[in-house]
């Protein structure tokens, strides 16, 4: 799964935010689901029956809590904002914990929400710095957190406060896990 636009080409062609599906062993596209509500998708997250949940943190209306949303985007290509607006804060990154919930992370605020999947604010955490853009949840349910303005990374272990385990990043932006090398790829 791909987070893609189409449009843009021009002052006058709006932007259309799709969700392209490739085909892991080939690398084949397998297929595509564009969203014309959304311009595009700063992170999404793809639950195990393959239900995409997109971040749409503002663009150039960044201001405008109304376009701070989490959409939806069920197998069939069905598309809605479940969440929008407070208590988002610019969500940027966006992850499924291992009960399914959704995990987002905000740019405005060091808040790490996590959401059940119909959008209800099930906790709120705090990273050690605002300015989030990427999202990693181990196995033991603790999250690593980037920020992209500020260049450190968080820990939050389940019950305990954030610890900085890493500064000086430029632009710490999306993040991953490479459990081969047992890392935190930024």
């Amino acid at each position: 799964y791909l987070a893609d636009r189409d449009g843009s080409t021009g002052p006058d062609v709006k932007g259309v935010a799709v969700i392209r599906r490739f085909d892991m062993a080939t690398g084949t596209p397998s297929g595509e689901t564009p969203v014309p509500a959304v311009e595009w998708f700063s992170d999404i997250a793809v639950a195990g029956d393959g239900t995409v949940y997109g971040t749409v943190s503002g663009g150039a209306q960044a201001s405008d809590a109304a376009t701070w949303q989490v959409w939806r985007i069920r197998p069939d290509g069905t598309a809605s904002a479940i969440i929008q607006g407070a208590p988002l804060q610019r969500p940027n990154g966006i992850a499924l914990d291992a009960k399914g919930n959704l995990v987002v992370v905000n740019m405005l605020t060091p808040d790490v929400q996590t959401y059940s999947p119909d959008g209800t604010l099930l906790g709120t955490e705090q990273a050690a710095q605002a300015g989030n853009d990427g999202i990693v949840i181990m196995g033991d349910g603790t999250k690593y957190v980037s920020s992209v303005t500020q260049g450190g990374i968080s820990r939050i272990r389940p019950g305990q406060p954030a610890t900085l385990v890493a500064e000086n990043i430029p632009n710490a932006a999306s993040m991953c896990y490479d459990a081969g090398a047992n890392q935190l790829v930024v």
